[in-house]
């Protein structure tokens, strides 16, 4: 996902970090990773966000 709005500040998820405001961003990375996959966030401020999530194929809950 690409977008060309403002971009994310430099410093600021750092911030939300910091302030214990991650829940949702933390919980989608550790899914991700669960699964074998990652995600990446490019933000320049003025220029916009792009947001990359990598799943490899047949990853998913397993039947036990």
């Amino acid at each position: 996902m690409r977008d060309d709005g403002p971009g994310i500040p430099e410093g600021r998820l750092a911030d939300a970090e910091r302030e214990g405001r991650m829940g949702v961003a933390l919980s989608i990375r550790g899914r991700l990773r669960d699964l074998g996959g990652s995600a990446e966030l490019l933000s320049v401020p003025g220029q916009g966000t792009e947001v990359e999530l990598r799943v490899p194929r047949g990853a998913g809950p397993k039947d036990e």
